[in-house]
């Protein structure tokens, strides 16, 4: 083990109680999850039961819910199918601390939902594939914000509040806290809802799986922020997609930023994506929809748009499915216009899975509306921070990814040319094209675009793999383009084009396409 090797390790071991200091009490989750499925669907008591073997859920808790086979329900069929026998579930359990709504009730579109006593027995439901996801309209022409349609997992949330609305959401006081979700103020009758779904049964197996291991290894790699250049009423999303950059980047994980105003461009390479946050087009395309790419084991990603989840089990449509089929372990979505101030704030979801939180906490902590159209896609006890950043050393292709991270967090405070340089020397020493370039996509972010191309020719001269080779070529030449240097870069890319080392790679078609924008 080299001398700075040996440094890393100490520091890791110094920095783990000081990161994890920051994270506030633990909550053991899995002991309070209970597992729905619908055993008129074909699978789902089957991935339920391994849900709960690999998250030690016992097999009380594993509940099969006769219901409809149908993606899309009715309000009525949704009270008499699932809220009621949840309730009369709950309280026959004794999963309550208190009386619990009565099923029979009727709910009341407008009022205050005043909450029960708080239970403890159990604050997590996990809804398998073959539940209905979507309530159905049945309101004519409502008023704006005002709409009755709703994810199933949303009103789900809200499953302990006696008189929750119908038209409309519901505040979500559990969001923007700091606390995790057992102690924090005002959610009694509150639930975290997450659904294991996509388009197949071996999907959600891998979701399961993936999350696991990601958090036995590390989930190590860099992070894809794509932005859509909007403004005026969109400008919230602009700012949520920017400040999860800063959170990453603060975090030591490498950031590629998109600045363009269209989707990632088809079969532009993006390795070892670990989080993906993005907008906007209503179906899956550019370069996440490309057959090569493929998600990191344990990514988190989310396409938002009004419709993201509309279908869950589609390998092409929307953006849910599509996201899963590709690798992701995770995504969130809508099933119907949420409007933007009611969706998932992406820099708040950022900032808490940082600190520690699991999926779930963090997904509803950053939604301000419950009873509403949001859903969260995968393990909602996945916690793949829970251990704290930095602490885990990465072994192979990993390697670089840590050395990274823990570079830019031994060095938080210094002047970031220290951390460049800290991070080119030791990536020269070592003749580590990956740091190098990672160390370009730093200086990229930061919008000091000469040292991010110098790093990436510098990065070039040390590697002879083609895939490596033409991923540094094509960021340098939109680096060049972002410059205003148009002819470097168009002659960067004709140069690329005419080599026959690159003539099988993937990603040749996406500088086929930028030099076309660029007028060949």
């Amino acid at each position: 083990m080299t001398l700075f090797l040996r440094h890393c390790c100490i520091f890791f071991l110094a920095l783990t109680p000081a990161i994890q200091a920051q994270h506030l009490s633990e909550w053991d989750a899995g002991s309070e999850t209970a597992v729905i499925f619908n055993p008129d669907f074909p699978g789902s008591a089957e991935l339920a039961a391994y849900y709960a073997t690999r998250r030690h859920i016992p097999k009380e808790r594993v509940i099969g819910l006769r219901c409809s086979k149908e993606d899309s329900i009715s309000r009525g069929e949704f009270e008499a199918q699932l809220r009621g026998p949840l309730l009369q579930l709950f309280e026959s359990r004794h999963w309550w601390s208190a009386d619990s709504p009565l099923p029979d009730k009727a709910r009341k579109g407008s009022g205050t939902a005043a909450p029960m006593a708080p239970f403890s027995k159990v604050r997590v439901l996990v809804l398998m594939r073959g539940l209905p996801f979507q309530i159905r309209r049945a309101a004519q022409k409502p008023k704006q914000s005002q709409e009755d349609e709703a994810s199933v997992d949303s009103e789900l949330t809200a499953l302990g509040l006696t008189s929750p609305p119908i038209q409309g959401g519901l505040r979500n006081p559990y969001f923007e806290q700091a606390s995790r979700f057992p102690h924090a103020q005002n959610t009694a009758g509150l639930l975290i809802v997450g659904r294991l779904d996509g388009p197949d049964d071996s999907t959600v197996r891998r979701m399961i799986d993936d999350a696991i291991s990601a958090e036995e290894t590390g989930l190590l790699g860099r992070a894809v922020i794509d932005l859509a250049q909007k403004s005026g009423v969109y400008q919230d999303g602009e700012e949520w997609l920017t400040s999860s950059a800063e959170s990453f980047r603060r975090a030591g994980i490498p950031v590629y930023i998109d600045r363009s105003a269209e989707v990632l461009r088809e079969a532009w390479p993006l390795p070892d994506t670990i989080l993906y946050f993005g907008w906007y087009t209503d179906h899956i395309t550019g370069a996440l929809a490309s057959p090569s790419f493929r998600f990191k084991t344990g990514a988190i990603a989310c396409h938002l748009h009004s419709f993201s989840a509309s279908s869950l089990r589609s390998t092409d449509k929307f953006w849910a499915g599509p996201l899963l089929s590709h690798g992701a372990a995770v995504t969130f979505g809508n099933v119907h216009e949420p409007y933007l101030a009611l969706t998932m704030h992406f820099d708040i979801f950022n900032k808490r899975l940082l600190e520690g939180f699991t999926v779930g906490e963090a997904a509803w902590n950053a939604t301000p509306a419950l009873s509403w159209m949001n859903v969260v896609l995968g393990d909602p006890l996945y916690r793949p921070f829970g251990r704290g950043i930095g602490t885990k050393l990465g072994e192979g292709p990993d390697r670089d990814y840590a050395l990274y991270q823990g570079m830019v967090l031994r060095l938080a405070g210094e002047p970031d040319g220290h951390i460049k340089s800290a991070l080119t020397e030791f990536a020269e020493k070592r003749q580590r094209p990956r740091l190098l370039e990672l160390t370009a996509l730093l200086a990229s972010l930061q919008s000091k675009l000469p040292q991010a191309l110098d790093l990436l020719e510098h990065a070039e001269s040390t590697t002879q793999d083609s895939a490596e080779l033409l991923r540094l070529r094509l960021y340098r030449a939109e680096m060049l383009r972002r410059g205003e240097k148009a002819d470097a870069a168009r002659s960067l890319l004709r140069d690329v084009l005419k080599d026959d080392h690159f003539k099988e790679q993937p990603a040749r078609a996406a500088a086929e396409s930028l030099l076309k924008d660029m007028g060949g």
